[in-house]
């Protein structure tokens, strides 16, 4: 039989697998059965005493869907026509029985998927009622009646003799082998696989079997007494067994009794006039009857005791492993039971609870009212409490819980005992202690604080205000409490501005928090304003949910103040009131920004006052600083209100003319020089004269760097103060003046970055016999600088611009230091005779000379090597200076050349002053020699004059072979030029010298 229930078989190919086997499965059992009934429980010809084949087929459609019935039905009815036939009935006659059949299958089928569309035949009395009222009492009534009428029509029998026969039969066979049927699935298949059950339900059926043959063969006792040992079989095995051992049973007895005529049991036998086995099929059945009900009751009982272990297993284990404490008391108060959540509440153990009085365990200040409380509740003068409650713990500390309580009561409805829930809240009513601390203390703080705070909900209503917040808005915390924030926070850009979003709504919106926007002011309610600085922060519970805002502004009034007064300050001279040099710069960096993206043009000016100095020495600083004020005024009112004049410093002032060209400026600044002249300056009955002189240069898109234009102005106010005063002087980048000198600015300033950066480099010039250009008597030590290419610029380039700018005397000084000392011991390795120059400034610097004779005692280096040049301007302009230096180097074994002889206006005066070793004469006669008479006539002099005062004669700048025999016809010592070599890098020099010397060493040991 199929195992499947109502409506659960699963679609495919494999339920149509299924369903086919039930079909076969269904023909089988069908057959079967019709064949019993027919031939082994069918007396004299007539009907089966009792029908088992239709309780198969109902089986079968109540577990299958009614789209799969047709299949099954029309199996059913295949098998039983095709049986009848096979047992002689007439086609005809086969068919209508088999409709008979059917007319109780079909609706006993759809009457069991109606009440019972879950099963659950046997789960109590009034289901069983129910199934047997709608499966074994009303379907066979149909059959009856069609089958009945169809025997009565064949045989001429009395309906009413034939009609209680065919229902008995049916309704017998129903209450048999359905519920069989129905309880038949793979669980209770599979409980018979095991030996120990199998072995226990044949022991049963067994017995059963050989009481009921002692009962009606041995002690012949009546029917009835067959439900004795059937009601013991019900008591011992689960319902699908004790079903089948009733059915095996009926069965037996049908085929063992009915038809017999002569019995030694007297109720075994047929009564005269009865229907042949009718009632002793009745009798049989009735005996069955008790065994049934007593195993459904038996099987209800069961399902219900299991349902009351299951319940009571889960409330023991639910009541043992539940977190929160669990009590059972006794109405006198007494504790029957405790789970481990409560002991470890109260860290008891079970034992040391067990008898205890609840109150005991109750806080001491509380036990009164405890023991009044359960006098209560267990009198029931009161409903089941829920409550908060403070107990006792074993080591004195005192814990809170939620008590909740309830009565179990018995089947009569009075109480048993008490149940009680003891939820540990210790650590709640501990944390809610710190909260409300912790709320006091942040009222405190909040309310102590300087800043203003103002909270909100999430719809942006004020729910607090701290007494800065309420002083500042003008509003009280009632008045404020549910409006919305934008009622009460009124803020704007600067104290007339347009109104400013208010920081808690963006807050809300990203939910982050947000800096309101710099310059705010608060405009309280009873007028007064505020500059503030504010803030809106949000407010989220733990899982990120917004709870609302926190804004907090506070008063920035004074600093602000401040600030303004600082910044004017950092901005401006205190003396003039006109902006200072920093508030120029970026006053000319917003006019360069405009040159270079809107090709505007623009003019800087510097103005330098004439006469200031006399004024402030004369008159005292007090009226210099009244004339720079009173000029600070004066240029104010000359200008334009585009233009912007500020103090530089001391008496110097910056002056933008915007949209203006260079020549305009001119013009402009020669009509401020007028205004400025005729300007009286009147102090301590004196009257003084003030001028002025003034640089231009012009901003536009090629000239547009900050430093450039400021020196450039710079340098132009500067030579038109030394051109003369009182003029105005434009800056031209290649022909003016002014650019001449800021290129001399530049140079010196690249000077002074290559001293600092170490990029100056030393070259070495030989100096030959006049006789002999190859004999190198010595070298001349020249400087040189290295640009930011690493190209050498020569000292006609630098050499001018660090004389006037006062860096000579640290180019002598670094020349010194790199010979003497940084090199001095691979100079001494390569045996050279050298010459250093030295300037003007050196001559006249005694802590220099100093520092010369210093180094000169300590240098590795012989000083009979050593020769210094000075320029016999030098010597001019340093003569008693010079003279005594000069004097010390010779004295100390050093030779002295004077450079440049012939080139100054009393060359051969000064000669009498000190003694030298060598006379260079200038180049400017040696160039010519060859072709000039009077140059030659001054070579020849200078030459005779020296060899006369015991120095040897030097020409420089010999470029070529007929000037070089010219100088030895003259009988020059020495030349130095181009003919005899260039100049090349010192380090290469000594590298050549001691690999030369080198030489010969490796020969004589060779």
């Amino acid at each position: 039989m199929s195992v499947m229930l109502p409506d659960q078989r699963p679609e495919g190919r494999e339920s149509r697998l299924d369903l086919w086997i039930s079909a076969l499965l269904l023909a089988v059992l069908s057959l079967v059965f019709v064949l019993i009934c027919k031939q082994l429980l069918s007396f004299n010809g007539g009907s089966a005493v009792i029908w088992f084949a239709d309780a198969v087929a109902i089986a079968f459609l109540a577990r299958h869907r009614r789209r799969d019935w047709p299949l099954l039905a029309g199996t059913f009815f295949c098998v039983n026509v095709l049986t009848g036939l096979a047992m002689g009935f007439e086609g005809s006659v086969a068919s209508l029985y088999t409709v008979a059949g059917l007319a109780q299958v079909l609706p006993a089928a759809l009457l069991l998927q109606r009440f019972f569309p879950n099963g659950g035949y046997f789960d109590s009395l009034e289901r069983w009622a129910t199934f047997i009222l709608v499966s074994a009492v009303l379907p066979p009534l149909a059959s009856a009646t069609i089958g009945t009428a169809i025997a009565s029509l064949r045989s001429g029998i009395d309906y009413s003799a034939i009609f209680p026969a065919w229902y008995l039969a049916d309704a017998a066979g129903i209450l048999v082998l359905l519920p069989l049927a129905l309880n038949c699935n793979i669980e209770s298949l599979r409980g018979l696989l095991d030996r120990a059950l199998l072995g226990r339900l044949m022991l049963v059926a067994g017995v059963a079997i050989g009481a009921i043959y002692l009962i009606l063969e041995v002690a012949l006792l009546p029917f009835v007494f067959v439900a004795l040992p059937l009601i013991w079989v019900a008591t011992r095995l689960p319902l699908f067994q004790t079903l089948a051992v009733v059915f095996s049973v009926i069965l037996l007895l049908t085929l063992q009794y009915v038809g017999i005529d002569v019995h030694a049991n007297p109720s075994i036998v047929r009564v005269p006039g009865q229907q042949t086995g009718s009632m002793l099929m009745l009798v049989i059945f009735g005996s069955a009857i008790p065994a049934y009900v007593m195993a459904v009751y038996t099987n209800i009982e069961r399902k219900r005791n299991a349902r009351i272990v299951e319940v009571e297993s889960s409330f023991r284990a639910a009541v043992e492993k539940s977190r929160i404490g669990m009590v059972l008391v006794a109405l006198d108060g007494t504790i029957l039971r405790a789970n481990r959540s409560f002991c470890d509440f109260l860290q008891y153990d079970e034992e040391e609870l067990t008898g205890r009085n609840v109150v005991d365990i109750t806080y001491t200040e509380d036990q009164p009212d405890a023991r009044g409380f359960c006098e209560e509740f267990f009198g029931q003068k009161c409903e089941a409490p829920q409550m908060e409650k403070r107990y006792m713990r074993k080591d004195g500390e005192v814990v809170w819980g939620y008590l909740s309580c309830c009565l179990a009561r018995g089947i009569d409805g009075e109480p048993l005992y008490a149940v009680a829930q003891v939820e540990d809240i210790d650590w709640r009513k501990r944390g809610e202690h710190s909260l409300r601390e912790a709320k006091e203390r942040l009222q405190v703080t909040l309310s102590s604080i300087a800043d203003a705070v103002i909270s909100t909900d999430v719809n942006q209503r004020v729910n607090f205000m701290n007494p800065v917040a309420v002083q500042m808005t003008g509003f009280t915390l009632q008045q404020a409490q549910n409006q919305t924030i934008d009622a009460i926070f009124h803020v704007t850009q600067g104290r007339e501005g347009e109104p400013l979003a208010n920081p808690v709504t963006e807050c809300l919106q990203v939910g982050e928090a947000v800096r309101g926007m710099e310059g705010a002011v608060l405009h309280s309610r009873d007028g007064r304003t505020y500059d503030i600085k504010h803030s809106a922060s949000p407010l989220k519970t733990e899982r990120g949910d917004l709870l609302g805002a926190v804004m907090v502004f506070q008063d920035v009034s004074e600093s602000r103040q401040l600030i303004r007064q600082l910044s004017y300050k950092a901005s401006h001279d205190d003396l003039t009131g006109l902006p200072n040099r920093d508030a120029f710069k970026r006053e000319l960096l917003d006019a360069i920004e405009s040159a270079r993206e809107r090709n505007e043009c623009h003019a800087l000016a510097y103005i330098d006052l004439d006469r200031f100095k006399v004024i402030n020495d004369s008159a005292g600083h007090l009226a210099g600083d009244a004339l720079l004020k009173k000029i600070s005024k004066y240029l104010r009112a000359l200008l334009r209100n585009s233009d912007s004049v500020a103090r530089l410093g001391g008496d110097e002032f910056g002056l933008l003319f915007r949209h203006c060209s260079k020549e305009q400026a001119k013009l402009r600044c020669e009509q401020l020089i007028r205004q400025i002249v005729t300007l009286r300056f009147p102090w301590n009955e004196r009257v003084y004269d003030v001028g002025a002189s003034i640089g231009i240069t012009e901003i536009n898109r090629r000239n547009d760097r900050l430093g450039e234009l400021l020196s450039q102005a710079d340098v132009a106010c500067y030579s038109a103060k030394h051109t003369s005063r009182g003029t105005v002087m434009l800056y031209e980048m290649e022909q003016s003046t002014a650019a001449e000198q800021h290129r001399e600015i530049i140079m010196a300033s690249a000077v002074r970055e290559a001293l600092d950066a170490g990029q100056l480099t030393l070259c070495a010039q030989p100096i030959a016999q006049s006789s002999d250009t190859s004999a190198i008597n010595h070298y001349e030590v020249l400087v040189r600088m290295v640009d930011g290419c690493g190209n050498l610029v020569l000292p006609p380039a630098f050499i001018p611009a660090a004389e006037r700018y006062g860096l000579m005397l640290q180019v002598d000084r670094w020349v010194v230091d790199e010979v003497l000392v940084r090199r001095a011991a691979k100079i001494d390795a390569a045996q050279i005779h050298f010459s250093l120059n030295l300037s003007a400034d050196a001559l006249g610097d005694s802590e220099f000379q100093a520092h010369v004779i210093k180094i000169l005692e300590q240098t590795p280096i012989p000083l009979s090597r050593i020769s210094f040049e000075i320029t016999e301007t030098a010597v001019v302009n340093q003569m008693e200076s010079a003279s005594h230096f000069v004097a010390t180097l010779r004295r100390m074994g050093c030779k002295v050349a004077l450079d440049d002889f012939g080139n100054g206006l009393s060359s051969f005066n000064y000669l009498k002053a000190f003694s030298i070793d060598f006379i260079k004469i200038d180049g400017s006669f040696v160039r010519q020699v060859e072709s000039n008479f009077v140059d030659l006539i001054i070579v020849e002099s200078i030459h005779q004059v020296a060899h006369r005062l015991g120095a040897k004669t030097i020409a420089e700048y010999v470029e070529d072979a007929p000037t070089a025999a010219r100088l030895r016809s003259i009988g020059v010592d020495l030349i130095q030029g181009y003919h005899v070599g260039r100049p090349l890098l010192l380090e290469q020099l000594l590298l050549a010298e001691v690999q030369r010397n080198e030489l010969p060493l490796a020969a004589v040991s060779d």
